[in-house]
């Protein structure tokens, strides 16, 4: 009797199994990590480590909406605009001081995919080939960290 029910636990459990799990991890953000290097004076090994940044505005090319007005922020994550596949973000940010103000733009593109991750989930477009086409900050100012668009995903770094 307890092998038939041992048999019948399994049986159910791995039932579960055959149901497609429909957890999507793709998302309609772009998300930028602030970023400074560190030395530390005693060992002189240099670390990266979170910059905090007083974010005035923040606008994307095409929506029509400032994000983050007046926040203090150490990353951004802001929309995209799907009708587009070339987006530009406007940050303008200040100084922790207060002293200067400065407009930075940053341009990129990226293509889409759709998936049928399975027929009961359907289709979901996935945003990928993430690319920086221009920007205000110099090329060793930002590194793409992941060109794919996912939940939870820095997708650049800006280091300041």
């Amino acid at each position: 009797m307890t092998r038939f029910i041992l048999f019948l636990m399994v049986f159910v459990g791995a039932s579960c199994f055959n149901e497609p799990d429909c957890i999507i991890t793709a998302t309609t953000a772009i998300k930028i990590d602030f970023k400074q290097t560190t030395t530390d004076k005693t060992t002189l090994v240099k670390s990266v480590v979170d910059s905090l940044v007083i974010v005035t505005f923040a606008k994307v090319s095409g929506i029509d909406t400032s994000y983050l007005k007046n926040k203090t922020v150490a990353s951004l994550t802001l929309p995209i605009n799907p009708k587009s596949k070339i987006i530009t973000y406007y940050i303008n940010r200040r100084s922790l001081s207060g002293a200067t103000t400065r407009l930075d733009s940053i341009q990129f593109s990226f293509a889409e995919e759709s998936r049928v991750i399975a027929p009961k989930c359907g289709a979901y477009t996935f945003f990928l080939d993430l690319k920086v086409l221009q920007t205000s900050f110099s090329q060793t100012q930002y590194k793409v960290t992941s060109t794919r668009l996912l939940k939870n995903t820095t997708n650049v770094q800006v280091f300041l």
